[in-house]
């Protein structure tokens, strides 16, 4: 018998991807990643929004392309339904019946306005798994019907900083606000499932963008409920441990982690700095951020000068202190642990073209089989899945699938 340990944790599973720009659309490439299959809803002609969103990939005798898309849609279906359209709004109840999970991330009540809101799925599909992705919940709240990106999230959660020398809020870097929301979604379609496989009955997921950021923002808000004082993200060092920062070295920066006493033994061993160690003063880590300027950043700063970020990384870690390099964005995909941890596949566009990019960090053990990360046009799996899963003829699967005119 052929063994099967090497399936994919999410084979069979059918997820109807509603989903645009960037919270729902990650949510669904992880599902993919997983082996689900993921059939991507667009509206007809020009697909998902994000398919003419910048940059866009420009070669000679090529057909131009969204990078943004290409990142997000790996392994996805495509069916261009225009569910204002009655006739293609029965083919997407069609699908609903065979579906395991419906993903959504449009303003609450768009899907009630369309007549496919969660109790009418439910309806349809008692097994249905329905996931929606919003700013501030599909449950009623005071600011439910307030559109939102990522940026709002992050600014109404604490997670905006100020700047230490300007006093100006400060952006994020990654869009937290929408990828920590399409973790959460997954987790949540994840445990529905699974206790689906306990009731037989599928669920409602409601995934805010609010809710998430403050749950990943425990930190702060928890610490500053707890001591009354202000905690501050965004420093190059920092307040309350020492050395526990960014720091140069010859030819960049290093991060330096040094959270213990133990570790701070390490710390000075590794710098050859025994007098260090041995000053009473030292000893905790309030003693280290109060004397951090006067004593020690001059001695470690020495040690740093004469060597790179990444020998300075690997003397920390090899004496037992959290080290690494500072790296670039464009360096992290050629760097050793990437390559060697499997972290780099390459997405793979209609016309076959490929580009190196992150790969799913899950890894089960034995590794599943997965499909290659293949990007399709909008619509191309019209037939094999209005055919094959909604059962619709040729002639109702043409009408379906084109624009209405009221659309153009």
């Amino acid at each position: 018998m052929q063994s099967t340990s090497n399936v994919a944790p999410l084979k069979g599973t059918v997820v109807l991807d509603l989903t645009r720009w960037l919270a729902g659309p990650y949510c669904t490439m992880m599902l993919a990643d997983a082996g689900a299959t993921v059939i991507k809803i667009e509206p007809p002609r020009d697909g998902e929004i994000t398919r003419s969103l910048e940059p866009i990939l420009r070669e000679d005798n090529r057909e131009p392309i969204s990078s943004y898309f290409l990142r997000l849609n790996r392994r996805k279906k495509s069916v261009c339904l225009d569910l204002r359209n009655p006739e293609a709004k029965d083919a997407f109840i069609a699908l609903v019946r065979k579906a395991d999970v419906v993903v959504e991330n449009f303003r609450p009540g768009v899907m009630d306005r369309l007549g496919l809101g969660v109790d009418v799925l439910r309806e349809v599909n008692s097994r249905l798994v329905y996931c929606s992705i919003s700013g501030f919940g599909g449950a009623e709240s005071p600011l439910r019907s307030w559109p939102a990106f990522n940026l709002v999230a992050e600014s109404m959660t604490g997670l905006v900083q100020h700047g230490q020398d300007t006093g100006e809020p400060i952006a994020l870097g990654p869009a937290i606000g929408d990828l920590v929301p399409s973790l959460h979604a997954v987790s949540g379609i994840l445990m529905a499932l699974l206790r689906r496989g306990i009731t037989n009955e599928g669920s409602y997921v409601d995934i805010a963008m609010f809710d998430s950021c403050t749950s990943i923002n425990e930190l702060a808000i928890a610490t500053t409920n707890m001591t009354g004082n202000k905690f501050e993200y965004g420093r190059r060092i920092n307040p309350n441990l020492a050395p526990y920062g960014l720091y140069q070295a010859s030819d960049g920066y290093v991060c330096i982690a040094v959270a213990s006493e133990e570790q701070w033994l390490r710390f000075c061993k590794a710098i050859e700095a025994e007098d260090l160690s041995n000053d009473p003063e030292l000893r905790t880590g309030d003693g280290r951020v109060k004397n951090f300027h006067d004593r020690i950043e001059p001695v470690m700063s020495d040690w740093l000068a004469s060597r790179t970020r990444v020998e300075a990384a690997a003397s920390m870690a090899a004496a037992g202190v959290p080290a690494g390099p500072v790296l670039e964005a464009g360096e992290v995909l050629a760097s050793e642990q990437a390559i060697s941890r499997d972290m780099i596949e390459e997405v793979i566009a209609p016309d076959g073209r490929k580009w190196p990019i992150p790969a799913s960090p899950i890894r089960l053990s034995p590794k599943p089989d997965i499909e290659p990360a293949q990007t399709v046009p909008p619509g191309f799996d019209n037939g094999a899945v209005l055919g094959g899963l909604a059962g619709l003829d040729p002639e109702t699967i043409k009408r379906v699938t084109q624009e209405t005119k009221s659309a153009r």
